[in-house]
C-alpha cells in the first residue's frame, strides 16, 4: 500500500474531521474483525497491541483538533523539554500509569542525561497525587492537558 505524504493531501470540502474519525475507527474494526477470522477468532499479543496503539493515536488526534478548534493549543513556556503533546484527560491517556510511562519515554528518547533522568524520577516518585503527575509533566514536558 503506497501512503499519500500529508502535505500532498488536498483540502476537500466534502469530508469533515468526525467523519473522518468515524470512518477509520470503523476500518480498524472491519481489520480487527477480519485478523480474528483469519486466526482462528484470536488475536495474537502483538496484533492487539498494534490495534491499541492506533487507536489511542486517534484518540491522540481527536484530542488535538480538538484544542485546535478552540484556539488553546497553548506551549508551556517554562517546560524543560517542550514537546507539544496534548492529551484528553478523559480518554485512557488520561490515566496516570500511562501518563507516567509515555513521561519515562521521552526522558530516554529525548536523550536526557542519567542524571536529568534521576532528577525527573525522584520528582516522580515524590508526586503522590494526580495533579502533582499532571504539574511534573507539565513542568517538565509541557504536556497539554484537556478535558473534553
Amino acid at each position: 500500500m503506497k501512503y499519500t505524504h500529508f502535505d500532498d493531501i488536498l483540502p476537500n470540502h466534502r469530508t469533515d474531521f468526525v467523519m473522518l474519525y468515524f470512518a477509520a475507527c470503523r476500518s480498524l474494526r472491519e481489520l480487527q474483525a477480519a485478523i480474528r477470522r483469519t486466526n482462528g477468532g484470536k488475536l495474537t499479543c502483538r496484533q492487539a497491541w498494534l490495534l491499541r496503539r492506533i487507536q489511542n493515536k486517534f484518540v491522540q488526534v481527536v484530542a488535538h483538533h480538538k484544542a485546535y478548534q478552540r484556539n488553546d493549543i497553548p506551549t508551556i513556556p517554562n517546560a524543560k523539554y517542550p514537546t507539544g503533546i496534548v492529551i484528553d484527560l478523559k480518554s485512557p491517556q488520561g490515566n496516570v500509569f500511562y501518563l507516567i510511562g509515555l513521561a519515562n519515554r521521552f526522558a530516554r528518547e529525548l536523550g536526557l542525561s542519567a542524571e536529568e533522568i534521576a532528577e525527573f524520577k525522584r520528582e516522580q516518585a515524590s508526586a503522590t497525587t494526580y495533579q502533582a503527575h499532571l504539574n511534573l509533566l507539565r513542568k517538565w514536558f509541557g504536556f497539554v492537558f484537556i478535558t473534553t
